[in-house]
């Protein structure tokens, strides 16, 4: 089996042969562009800019063969705050690891769940599932499959199950989600962009967040339900794991090669604090709380500590107010005072530090690769061309029910290309608002009434979760997969019978909405 990198190259090059098709054949395609026109305000002299947003018929763009090698370097420039937080992050683990303490809390796990192992799934994927669906769980899982594959594995079950308990689990919340700001707040302000409304016309996340919260649920509580089902399977028959054929070698690399009984010191016991604390921070930290609650009360609180404390910092954002970039630094600082806990000094910190900075190197590089896809869609208006053609194809279909189930089937291949949620909400919403809108007699479009428009949120949503569950072009899955050193033909394996639970179970859930009607769906 190709390894990640050939499968991205060879996606990138199959773009750039389709855009010589295309450029060929003369297809162009609409693009949006701005115009910015000095002003001066008349009444108080102040200059100013008016901002003009226009859209042109442009040819589609052909790229080139030395591209396909460019595009990821532009991926790794488009994603460097991503891979510096891997960096970072892979870093700290190795430094937990060093430790010994997830070792040992593994170990008292296992021992209080003597022969009820299995258990444990059913907490760690409910975790991992609201924080898919609260804050939209991608890059910041990365962290923990060093910690739930060697729990799996000394329970005696596989590779796999730890792999499926974070990337499922955060997958189905993602899938399902409900406040989900990079899925549900971008692809309602686009609606409202786009059809020109705003305030109590437009539509809010509150809009169909019962029966989102209802999916949430069922979705949930079935991948919960199969994951249980394999690791049993599993535990009980060892030949029928998926990665059955590289057990030994997943043992000796995610466990001790010996059967040490990790005493747990007071360092170490330190160390999985800082350790939980730093995870714990990292999630509520990443959580919109001013796009939750509809106020400026986070944004304004880190301006303040900014101004009261500007020795302390005078430039990190209130939570949910950041990015990565902010998270990676909370992780390195929580790095530099595990090692004065564990006392390391400068060489061992520097040397841990170092080496698990090295062991994730190759994660950063395929999300880079994966990275590329888009920057090859972008350039050669291919994106804008895709969806154009998604926005034409429901014009004329007046069931709700069939409006939204076409925009589910329609959105799966698009994401596939675009698998960035937030780039491909902010990119087709406003282009489709008007054609999931009520118009009055005149065509006017008046609102959001209609289980069309939430509809086709949950649509995106659903969509875009089930192919980001196996996409190779998902810097998220391809990241998941190195570090779980599986294969990426063993992985597919194992995860089709989820990703085609998932899609039956998003057509009824979808079409059940539908038929309710009203903001229910």
């Amino acid at each position: 089996m190709w390894s990640a990198f050939s499968i991205l190259l060879l996606i990138i090059a199959f773009l750039v042969l389709l855009s010589w098709i295309l450029h060929w054949t003369g297809v162009s395609t609409d693009v949006k562009s701005t115009i910015e026109t000095p002003w001066t305000d008349p009444a108080t002299g102040l200059p100013g800019t008016i901002i003009t947003e226009t859209t042109n018929p442009t040819k589609i763009q052909a790229a080139g063969l030395v591209d396909i090698l460019f595009a990821p370097m532009k991926g790794f420039q488009g994603k460097a705050d991503v891979i510096i937080f891997i960096l970072v992050l892979g870093a700290f683990i190795q430094l937990t690891i060093a430790s010994k303490s997830l070792q040992g809390f593994s170990q008292g796990i296992l021992a209080k769940l003597q022969g009820k192992e299995i258990y444990a799934i059913i907490p760690l994927m409910i975790f991992f599932s609201i924080c898919g669906t609260a804050e939209g769980m991608a890059e910041e899982s990365l962290g923990f499959y060093m910690i739930c594959i060697p729990l799996m594995i000394a329970a005696g079950y596989d590779t796999f199950t730890g792999l499926m308990i974070v990337l499922v689990g955060a997958g189905v919340g993602v899938i399902c989600s409900t406040v989900n700001p990079f899925v549900i707040t971008i692809a309602m302000d686009g609606l409202n962009s786009g059809s020109g409304l705003s305030g109590g016309n437009g539509i809010s996340a509150g809009d169909g967040l019962v029966w989102r919260l209802i999916t949430w649920m069922v979705m949930t509580g079935a991948a919960i339900a199969y994951v249980m089902w394999y690791a049993n399977k599993v535990k009980n028959n060892p030949s029928k794991s998926v990665t059955f054929s590289t057990y030994e070698g997943d043992k000796q690399f995610f466990l001790s090669e010996n059967n040490e009984k990790i005493i747990m010191t007071g360092k170490r016991k330190t160390s999985l604090a800082i350790f939980g604390l730093t995870f714990l921070v990292m999630i509520m930290y990443l959580v919109n709380w001013d796009s939750i609650t509809g106020t400026t009360a986070m944004a304004d609180f880190g301006d303040k500590i900014n101004q009261s404390f500007p020795y302390l910092t005078s430039m990190i954002p209130g939570f949910g107010q950041g990015g990565l970039d902010v998270v990676a630094t909370i992780f390195l600082i929580a790095a530099i005072i595990m090692s004065l806990v564990l006392g390391l000094g400068e060489e061992g910190f520097l040397q841990e530090f170092m080496a698990g900075a090295s062991d994730i190197l190759s994660v950063c590089l395929v999300i880079a690769t994966a990275a590329g896809v888009g920057v090859i869609l972008q350039a050669t208006h291919l994106q804008e061309l895709f969806v154009s053609g998604l926005n034409s194809s429901i014009g004329g279909i007046n069931s709700q029910v069939g409006k939204i189930l076409v925009l589910f089937i329609l959105f799966l291949p698009l994401s596939f290309l675009i698998p960035s949620s937030s780039g491909f909400a902010a990119a087709i919403f406003p282009l489709i608002a008007t054609s999931v809108a009520v118009k009055d007699s005149n065509g006017v479009v008046t609102g959001f009434q209609d289980a069309a428009a939430s509809g086709s949120v949950m649509a995106f949503s659903m969509a875009n979760g089930i192919l980001n569950l196996f996409t190779p072009t998902s810097g998220v899955v391809m990241g998941a997969v190195a570090i779980s050193r599986v294969g990426y033909d063993r992985f597919l394996k194992g995860i089709w019978p989820v990703v085609l639970g998932a899609f039956i179970i998003s057509i009824i859930m979808l079409s059940i909405g539908g038929a309710i009607g009203g903001s229910m769906a």
